[in-house]
This record gives C-alpha cells, structure tokens and sequence, in this order.
C-alpha cells in the first residue's frame, strides 16, 4: 500500500472487509423488501456503501482524483433518492402501510381511547 497512515496496514484491510459484510446485509435487505421503500433506502444505502469503497480505494492508491468520483456518485445518489421520494408521494401508500392520524382516531379505534390534545394550564 502506498497510504502512509499509521496502521494502514492493517486498518485499510479491515474496513473493506467490513463494508463487504456490509453490502452483503443490505443486498439481502433489498432481495427480501418486504416494501418498496425499504428496497429503495436499501438501494441509498448501498450507493453510500460504494462511496465509502471509493474513497478507501482513493485512501490507499493515493489517487485523488477517485474521490471527483465519489461525490459524482453521492450527487446521482441524492437525486436519485429524491425521485423516488416524489414517486411515493404522488402514487400513495400501499395497502399493508397504515396512516395514523394526529387529530382523530383511527377508524377502527372508539373515540375515548384516542388521544386527546394537551390543554395548556396556567
């Protein structure tokens, strides 16, 4: 390794091995779902994952110009999470994801049993 950090050696190694773990939790976060949006923050978080790969790879080659890709990378990551946000905006909740109410009670919940608002008490 070129880097010369104190404990490169050995602290490069380890933190790609853990990022590697890593994706592999999330790759089975976005196979299993069970939503849609957890398969899309699983899809952010893997993106920040490759960030992080890039900028060690940027670490230990002693290439900087690795990291103009890692903020390219992170910019698209950030559209793209706001394209899906205006996506799941427009098309709704699905039918297994409940809307819970500040004001008034779920329809399936009698009216006593709801909270009610703090009056303030001088």
């Amino acid at each position: 390794m070129i880097s010369e950090i104190a404990g490169a050696s050995w602290v490069l190694p380890l933190t790609f091995a853990l990022q590697g773990i890593s994706a592999v939790l999330v790759l089975v976060r976005l196979i299993r779902g069970p939503h849609a949006t957890d398969r899309v923050v699983s899809i952010d978080a893997l993106t920040l994952l490759g960030i992080g790969v890039i900028a060690l790879l940027a670490l230990a080659t002693a290439e900087p110009m690795l990291l103009d890709g890692a903020v390219v990378l992170a910019l698209v990551s950030f559209l793209g999470t706001t394209a899906f946000i205006l996506m799941f905006r427009r098309r709704g909740r699905g039918a297994d994801e409940k809307v819970t109410w500040v004001n008034r009670p779920p329809p399936d919940e009698p009216a006593a049993l709801s909270p009610q608002p703090m009056e303030d008490k001088p």
